[in-house]
């Protein structure tokens, strides 16, 4: 319960305070309640006021005295009226906002001090995110109201509808692209071309995105008064300042604000689509390829994600009317661990409307989560380039996102006025929290296991191949049965060979006869006879057996297996082609690849292996490790193991073009037996492997993960 006087009240009683002329007041709904949006346009500072408040600052008019004003406010206001300490620390809210000026001359020394204590603000917001570093440049405030005031109301309506049929012509049109758009999207997006033309599209769309918020600022009356280069992960990116938006009254106009650069990213994007879906191949169509790349990643994993201080954020904050909601959120959640977990009867609740306390905690959770992974994944991408600069950005999320908020959450414990009554069980109960935490990190098992990806596929003697090249003739087994070892599966001709064997056969009946004649006249031409005949002999014992071998049989018994049967007649076959399989469950196996960083753990410390098929994910299958290859090799056992196959293993550029599947780093191949009744239909199908270990204490898995990361990515 707050006190009606202040003991400091007479030293602003006498001050007559009045707003400067840059000051404008706008009244915003929230809820259902009314307030009210102070912003100095000079600086750019807003500041709400609640309805008492704004009674206050509403009697700010130079004339009078603060002691006059809070004594009117005290007749009109009644029970409702705000004490002597609030008047006072709205007065110091007004004059930190630089919005405020007296009858009192101003404080030289003071005024040094604020301004250098807003660098030092300054320079600490760089130092706490050096990856999103801003340097303003030009003001663009009169070219973008030149070119709102070239667009009439007609004209508004006529762009709106032209950009709805190219937008929504697009999204149509992509989905029935979606394979080509999509196919081999990451080996095609960051070869050392695409990632030159990346890094040309990339500021060039932001610049058309920015200029979207500049021209809806301005459009709904506002202004932009700066614009300048973001350097957001070392990457120079175009920026203006949207602050202005803040003040519009509607927030369906500050919503329009914040989707304005997306929605002129998304006409690009459009345009770009249909310029891709009409272009031939080459340089032209690779940049239309990238911008729709670019385009859509970074609208949803960045722009249109709430969970980023981006446009998605201010946007639902509006749309939920939560201003500050991550300042909010994060305050709420601190306030309910100390009224409820620290049970402070001192904590002042932060004042909330109706359904506002579950959004606040969610996003307090889920922002908290994202930024985390975010940083940690940009960090990877920098390190993976700039080592000793990817080690400083980790000491720096280290920093920010763990040690900095442990030292604040220890000055909360130690000096925060609204602990003072349960201090020692604040210390307790986190103490206690904290080493609960350490126990489930390091002392409690819980399950490992390291995933793979394999591939069901054959022995080599379930393959029917032909011997020599040739063309189908007949089907001698029926598919789908079963046949023993040697039986006829499939007879192939060739025409030419059938001719030679012909020929042969002619010849060699001529030698016979010449053979013949000769040993009853002549012994020299019984000799010369007798080799012609040897020679002719070979070749059409030769030619027989090449015959004889385009007769396929089974090398072993199981089940004939062929797809399309009535296609083989007429069907040429090359050397070696695979005709048809005869498959048996022993001979079937499971090949998969394991990591080098994790193939020890493989071998040593399995318990059980878990297969998962990807056409059917939701039945679990055992299996057993049948052998391993002893060495590491890059080549793989099937491309639908790598990412051009739908897989998770890079392909080596260089061996990709020529079609062989060899991977980026050395893998292990282990062949797992699969259960006795599984059915062989699926052979060649993608199969997720999860070799189960022994359980042990997450600080360890985070370790070899870890440990593991740094293998793969820096090679030490």
């Amino acid at each position: 319960m707050s006190v009606l006087f202040s003991p400091s009240w007479y030293r602003v009683a006498a001050l007559r305070p009045r707003l400067r002329a840059q000051a404008r007041m706008s009244r915003h709904v929230y809820r259902g309640e009314r307030w009210h949006v102070l912003q100095d346009l000079g600086s750019g500072r807003y500041l709400r006021l609640n309805p008492a408040a704004y009674r206050v600052v509403a009697l700010m008019d130079g004339l009078r005295s603060v002691d006059e004003i809070w004594r009117q406010a005290c007749l009109t206001q009644g029970d409702a009226a705000p004490s002597q300490d609030e008047v006072v620390e709205l007065l110091g809210q007004l004059h930190a906002a630089n919005v405020l000026i007296s009858d009192r001359r101003p404080d030289i020394a003071e005024l040094r001090e604020r301004g250098a204590k807003s660098r030092r603000a300054r320079l600490k917001q760089y130092l706490a995110n050096p990856l999103s570093l801003k340097f303003p440049l030009v003001d663009p405030d009169r070219l973008l109201g030149k070119a709102v005031a070239l667009i009439t109301p007609t004209a508004w309506k006529i762009l709106t509808a032209a950009w709805l049929l190219l937008v929504g012509s697009a999204l149509v049109g992509a989905f029935y692209d979606w394979e080509p758009l999509t196919r081999d999207l990451a080996a095609r997006s960051f070869t050392p071309e695409n990632v030159l033309i990346l890094a040309l599209v990339f500021p060039a769309l932001k610049i058309v995105h920015e200029l979207g918020h500049g021209l809806a600022i301005k459009a709904f009356g506002g202004s932009c008064r700066e614009m300048g280069v973001m350097l957001l992960v070392f990457l120079p990116v175009p920026y203006v300042d949207a602050g202005q938006s803040t003040g519009f009254p509607s927030k369906w106009r500050r919503m329009a604000v914040g989707a304005a650069g997306m929605i002129a990213e998304l006409s690009v994007a459009a345009a770009a689509y249909w310029l891709w879906s009409s272009a031939e191949p080459g340089l032209f169509k690779s940049v239309l390829h990238q911008t729709l790349v670019l385009s859509g990643l970074t609208t949803l994993m960045f722009n249109a994600n709430p969970l980023l201080r981006f446009d998605g954020y201010y946007i639902l904050a509006d749309w939920l009317e939560i201003p500050n909601f991550g300042t909010r959120a994060n305050r709420y959640l601190g306030d309910l661990v100390s009224r409820h977990v620290f049970r402070s009867e001192k904590a002042e609740p932060l004042q909330l409307a109706p359904r506002e306390g579950p959004w606040l905690v969610g996003y307090a959770l889920a922002s908290f989560a994202y930024r985390v992974l975010v940083a940690l994944t940009i960090i990877f991408f920098v390190a993976n380039a700039f080592f000793f600069v990817g080690v400083l950005l980790a000491l720096w999320a280290a920093w920010s996102m763990l040690i900095l908020p442990v030292i604040r959450a220890l000055g909360h414990l130690v000096r925060h006025p609204a602990l003072d009554e349960v201090r020692l069980r604040a210390w307790t109960l986190s103490a206690g929290a904290l080493a609960g935490l350490l126990w489930l990190v390091f002392g409690v098992p819980v399950p490992a296991w390291t995933n793979a990806e394999g591939v069901i596929w054959m022995t080599e003697d379930a393959q029917v191949r032909a011997a020599h090249p040739c063309f189908g003739q007949s089907v001698l087994a029926r598919p789908g049965s079963r046949v023993r070892r040697g039986d006829p599966l499939l007879d192939c001709g060739d025409p030419e060979l059938d001719a030679q064997l012909a020929e042969n056969r002619a010849r060699f009946e001529e030698q016979s006869a010449r053979f013949d004649l000769a040993s009853a006249t002549d012994r020299v031409q019984t000799q010369l006879a007798r080799a012609g005949l040897s020679h002719t002999r070979s070749v059409y014992q030769d030619l027989q057996a090449r015959r004889k071998a385009m007769v396929m049989t089974s090398a072993h018994d199981g089940v004939f297996v062929m797809d399309s049967p009535g296609d083989f007649p007429g069907h040429y076959l090359a050397r070696g082609a695979v005709a048809a399989h005869v498959l048996e469950p022993n001979n079937i196996a499971l090949f998969t690849v394991v990591p080098q960083a994790a193939v020890d753990l493989v071998r040593q410390n399995t318990r059980r292996v878990e297969l998962r098929v990807a056409g059917d994910v939701w039945t679990e299958l055992t299996a057993t490790i049948r052998r391993e290859v002893p060495g590491a090799t890059r080549d793989l056992p099937s491309l639908a193991l790598s990412l051009a196959g739908g897989g998770e293993i890079g392909l080596d550029p260089e061996a990709a073009a020529t079609g062989a599947a060899v991977a980026l780093s050395p893998l292990f191949q282990f062949e797992l037996a699969l259960p006795a009744d599984y059915p062989i239909t699926a052979l060649g199908s993608r199969v997720y492997v999860r070799f189960v270990h022994p359980d042990e204490p997450l600080a360890d898995q985070w370790y070899r993960v870890i440990r593991r990361t740094f293998l793969k990515q820096f090679s030490v």
